[in-house]
């Protein structure tokens, strides 16, 4: 016998003890708190069915008990018995609507139900999943000492609900009831980063990345979005040091080192990573861009050109090319790319809508522009990039009121985008509406993504000033 249990058997031989001297009027309760200690012990010593017996005589002795009864719930829960743990926790509640382990095994049993849903497939049931599971946990999360399963669970739930600010203090608790949980502190970040704060997300796991170079890779990515490009590179370089033939992590740091205009480095790290992984093409596509970025077009597309005809059919590659033909000012090599790519593929709403952005631009073969375009919408509708190509393709027409009826709205799911921002006061101007353009221009000018001529746009503002009534 070993030492477990002989305790267990000693506290068992004192319970009956006490049991036996037990009044009359407390008889029913004794035996319920009997065979309640009776199943603790059987289940300590690995008899399952002798435990589950106990429990159920613990609940006939007692039909009252919603404490033996939640035991059961219990019981089954750590047995993955869902369907009956949920039962047992019902009945529990039924008699006792604030018992806490009740409340904790339904919460967790929504909780697995939830996780094997995914949230955008089945968005109803998993909602409604979701929601019990939260409704349950947070009467056990109410006590400071409730365990980290809870805790997970409900923080877990709260950031695939969108509720990142009851994540971030459910974490924090995590964090501060178990300051090494590697698992919690990545969690606690994750909440930081989709509450929008970046800098708590960074800080959260930069306390630990040295003793936990395992963190590296996500830290890299929350400062990627920071724009701390260069503290990225080196975490993405110490996860690398981890994971050497981590295919994702090259890429993202060769793209943090193009971010940061590093693309000497960038080149050579491609150049590298393109002799290691053959069959990858992402590695001739960052290459070329970076050789593009620093200037020596002509080696880009020494090194593009060949990985298009390598990979006739690898979209990402065709595109990229494309891409690369536009911005060295050969549109018709560009337009020609395009082309034989939809030609493989008719229905990628991403070819389409280049295809249509880049005849706009053109300002010729407008009505196809607009078909193309019209196209990319119908197989992504409300696409808001969709509808600023659709909306300056009418523009380049002349059709003002079609401009208006894309451009508009694009511009407001889009307010950060330049580019945009631009094409909306081009029309604002068109129609004589001076004081909106003027505001739509000096969005571009605050803008933080798409290409844009700043100087040309002051002239834009200046004039449109000029024609305001004094």
């Amino acid at each position: 016998m070993t030492a477990a249990t002989r305790r267990i058997s000693g506290a068992f031989v004192t319970t009956v003890a006490l049991l036996l001297t037990a009044p009359p009027a407390a008889a029913q309760t004794s035996n319920a708190y009997f065979e309640f200690l009776m199943a603790r012990r059987l289940e300590a010593l690995g008899d399952q069915s002798g435990a589950l017996a106990a429990l159920e005589r613990a609940a006939a002795a007692d039909p009252t008990s919603a404490e033996v009864r939640a035991e059961i719930a219990a019981f089954h829960l750590r047995r993955d018995r869902r369907a009956e743990a949920e039962s047992a926790a019902r009945e529990a509640l039924k008699l006792d609507d604030g018992n806490v382990e009740a409340h904790r095994v339904l919460g967790l049993v929504y909780t697995a139900q939830a996780d094997a849903l995914n949230a955008s497939a089945a968005a109803p049931k998993f909602q409604a999943l979701a929601g019990e599971a939260i409704r349950h946990l947070e009467r056990v999360a109410k006590d400071p000492t409730a365990g980290l399963d809870v805790l997970f669970s409900l923080g877990r739930l709260y950031l695939r609900t969108g509720d990142a600010t009851k994540a971030v203090d459910t974490f924090t608790r995590v964090v501060t009831q178990n300051p090494g949980s590697l698992q919690g502190r990545l969690f606690l970040a994750q909440a930081y980063a989709a509450s929008g704060d970046l800098r708590s997300a960074i800080s959260a796991l930069d306390l630990i990345v040295d003793e936990e170079p395992r963190v590296a890779s996500t830290l890299a990515q929350y400062q990627e979005q920071a724009g701390l490009l260069k503290e990225a590179v080196e975490n993405y370089t110490r996860a690398l040091a981890l994971e050497p033939t981590n295919r994702g992590l090259k890429v993202r740091r060769i793209s943090a080192l193009i971010a940061a205009r590093e693309y000497a480095r960038a080149a050579a790290l491609a150049a590298e990573a393109q002799g290691q992984h053959g069959d990858d093409p992402r590695f001739p596509r960052l290459r070329a861009r970076a050789l593009f970025e620093a200037g020596d077009v002509a080696r880009a597309l020494a090194v593009l050109e060949p990985t298009a005809k390598a990979f006739p059919r690898d979209a990402a590659t065709q595109f990229a090319l494309a891409d690369l033909y536009n911005d060295a000012g050969r549109d018709v090599d560009a337009e020609r790319t395009l082309r034989q790519l939809l030609e493989v593929e008719p229905a990628n709403a991403q070819v389409l809508n280049y295809l249509g952005y880049l005849l706009a631009e053109r300002g010729r073969q407008l009505d196809e522009a607009v078909r193309l375009v019209e196209r990319a919408l119908d197989l992504d509708p409300g696409n808001p990039y969709y509808l600023d190509s659709l909306g300056w393709a009418h523009l380049r027409r002349g059709d003002l009121d079609a401009a208006e009826k894309y451009l508009a709205p694009a511009a407001a799911s889009l307010p950060r985008n330049a580019e945009v921002q631009n094409h909306l006061g081009d029309l604002l101007a068109r129609r004589g509406r001076w004081a909106e353009a003027i505001e739509a221009w000096t969005r571009a000018l605050d803008g933080e993504v798409g290409e844009i001529d700043r100087d040309e746009i002051r002239k834009k503002i200046d004039d449109a000033r000029s024609r305001l009534p004094r």
